[in-house]
């Protein structure tokens, strides 16, 4: 009957083994508690709300030089395989 069940939550006990091996290795002596993890969420989250309007221009501005490069290279006729072969002699 105890084989049985341990045969049955095989998996499952692989699984807590291996969490406390992970746990272990980081030296951790007792999980942080629910508070302390949503306080830590909080102040996480805030500061990228905080950032969220840097991100956005830079991104806006990646987006515009992309453009800008992309144009540039269709004016001049810069073709794929040419891009590939100059980088393939710059790795060199």
């Amino acid at each position: 009957m105890a084989n049985t069940i341990i045969e049955g939550d095989s998996s499952e006990i692989t699984a807590c083994q291996a969490a406390k091996r992970y746990f272990n290795t980081l030296g951790l002596k007792k999980l942080p508690s629910i508070q302390s993890l949503k306080r830590e969420y909080a102040t996480l989250y805030a500061e990228n709300r905080k950032r969220y309007p840097e991100y956005k221009q830079a991104k806006a501005k990646m987006i515009e030089l992309l453009t800008a490069k992309n144009n540039v290279e269709r004016i001049l006729g810069v073709t794929e395989k040419e891009k590939n072969r100059d980088r393939q002699q710059e790795a060199r």
